[in-house]
């Protein structure tokens, strides 16, 4: 289904919201969102669930689980922070390429959260000096279509590594003199 851009906009801020573990706004805002959607074709059980919280004044976080799963049946499910490091930049990274994550809140997630864990990598330092200090090495500011780009380059540069990580577990068998090794061949 295609979504109208200022709706698409919403969702990715809610998407990238719950990606720092914060939803920001309230019942009523998200209840709004969800009448824009039927508006706009896209009325599931979740999304009629959510949009009658239009008028409501409860938490945000009562109402998580309903947008989560509005988010996903657009299909921008919620980031899983669980995968490896950069399985995660990966997702985080091509989510921002497409428009389906701010880029506020990825760069801010690749940065705060995953540079370290990925080993300081040339990509997202890079990302970081665009953001941060781009006046030290440029005369204008990035233009999102810029930063798009490169969260692009990160992208292919953590599918690389998540390959490379994942394929390069060996299995290499025990001498016969270790003690394992004696077990497994039914001599111990």
């Amino acid at each position: 289904m295609r979504l109208p851009a200022e709706l698409r906009d919403q969702l990715a801020t809610l998407r990238g919201h719950l990606l720092r573990g914060r939803l920001v706004g309230s019942t009523a805002d998200a209840g709004w969102i969800a009448c824009d959607l039927i508006g706009a074709g896209l009325d599931t059980p979740a999304t009629l669930e959510l949009a009658g919280h239009a008028l409501s004044i409860g938490s945000m976080s009562e109402i998580e689980p309903l947008i989560r799963q509005v988010l996903s049946e657009c299909g921008m499910p919620p980031m899983d922070t669980s995968q490896e490091p950069w399985a995660t930049a990966r997702d985080i990274s091509l989510a921002m390429r497409d428009g389906s994550l701010p880029i506020s809140s990825g760069a801010d997630f690749l940065i705060t959260e995953l540079m370290a864990k990925c080993a300081y990598p040339p990509e997202i330092t890079e990302l970081m000096i665009l953001i941060d200090d781009w006046e030290a090495v440029r005369d204008t500011q990035p233009t999102d279509d810029e930063l798009r780009a490169h969260a692009g380059k990160i992208a292919e540069a953590a599918e690389l590594r998540s390959s490379h990580t994942s394929s390069t577990c060996l299995i290499v068998p025990l001498p016969s003199s270790h003690p394992a090794g004696k077990r497994a061949k039914g001599q111990g």
